[in-house]
């Protein structure tokens, strides 16, 4: 990518984040996976055997969503690295928006890692929830998950072709694991990468209530103090304590800053409600889609989530603390020298 082309992403992010339109996109490019995780569902029957996403359709969305101007694409699944066109669909996407991604890492190679680096990806995220490898095994349901995750993540750090492209260690906050955070922050110190968290959550099918203790926002803001490697937004970890005692936040801006397209096209306001269609981005006109999207946000009561994909872009857009938020997602984003063997 030149700079020219990147500065024309990044000014046309700024002004789409200004407006406060839809700054984030979650990309389900297929549900299967190979592991079997308690936290989620998509890997069961109902989901399984709905198709995969094609390069065609790809292209369909890259070009539906440069109406809109540059947006933060995440890619996942089910499990991305499944997928055998993965990296012509993020070339595809990466043309014109920001691509991320979160996988699990169990099929991750250096062969893989350079090919996604070189396909335009800005990060990488890889779940690990647990500081041991028997815990973390266990809520994936897949023995051998720790380990892999971490060499996923040593690999993808050293096989980065840019500065600016980032590597994160990600665990879902839960009710048994807010102890767990300090050594993970510190496994990703000694491996050179950033650390982020997202709360998890119980609004998609029919999952347990997870929540952690009240004090878990004190806990975290305190990590986050001590550790420059801990880099959610400090905004985001404030409303950990109210998401986990009370049900929900509210209002939630989905439909209105952000959006959900699974694997066959269809478009709903957010990935925990996906039987809210607000059409199909392979079949239906954008601005209709969009209109649809922002006529669910206006009525939308719901507050069942406080995840990554949500609560960053929120705190960055409203509310008094704006800029110490923004200059957290400036820290999370910055340069990172690339390894030196």
């Amino acid at each position: 990518m030149n700079l020219l082309t990147d500065f024309k992403k990044r000014f046309g992010y700024l002004r789409t984040f200004r407006k406060k339109g839809i700054a984030h996109v979650n990309l389900q490019i297929l549900y299967q996976c190979n592991f079997s995780c308690k936290i989620c569902n998509f890997w069961k029957s109902d989901f399984k055997d709905k198709p995969r996403m094609t390069v065609e359709a790809a292209r369909k969305v890259s070009d539906q969503l440069a109406t809109m101007g540059p947006t933060l694409i995440s890619i996942g699944g089910g499990e991305p690295l499944l997928h055998r066109d993965l990296i012509e669909i993020c070339q595809i996407l990466s043309k014109n928006n920001f691509v991320v991604m979160i996988c699990n890492g169990w099929f991750m190679t250096r062969e893989k890692a350079r090919a996604i680096w070189e396909a335009g990806l800005y990060e990488v995220s890889i779940s690990v929830d647990y500081a041991s490898a028997e815990k973390h095994d266990a809520n994936r349901g897949m023995p051998g998950a720790y380990d892999r995750a971490l060499n996923a993540l040593r690999i993808l750090y050293e096989e980065r072709v840019h500065p600016y492209q980032r590597v994160h260690m990600i665990s879902v906050v839960m009710d048994d694991n807010l102890a767990d955070i300090e050594p993970l922050i510190q496994k990703s110190r000694s491996m050179g990468i950033t650390y982020l968290v997202t709360f998890y959550s119980d609004a998609r099918g029919v999952k347990t209530r997870r929540n952690p203790a009240p004090e878990v926002s004190a806990h975290l803001l305190e990590l986050k103090m001590r550790y420059p490697e801990f880099v959610s937004p400090r905004g985001y970890l404030e409303r950990y304590a109210q998401a986990a005692t009370e049900q929900g936040i509210v209002p939630c801006r989905a439909g209105r800053n952000l959006m959900n397209i699974d694997c066959t096209g269809e478009v709903s306001p957010c990935i925990d409600h996906l039987d809210q269609s607000c059409g199909n981005i392979l079949k239906d006109d954008m601005a209709g889609i969009k209109k649809n999207l922002f006529d669910f946000s206006c009525h939308n009561t719901c507050g069942g989530c406080w995840t990554s994909c949500r609560g960053p872009i929120e705190t960055m857009m409203y509310g008094d603390k704006r800029l110490k938020n923004i200059w957290d997602f400036k820290r999370m984003t910055q340069d990172v020298p690339l390894f030196k063997a």
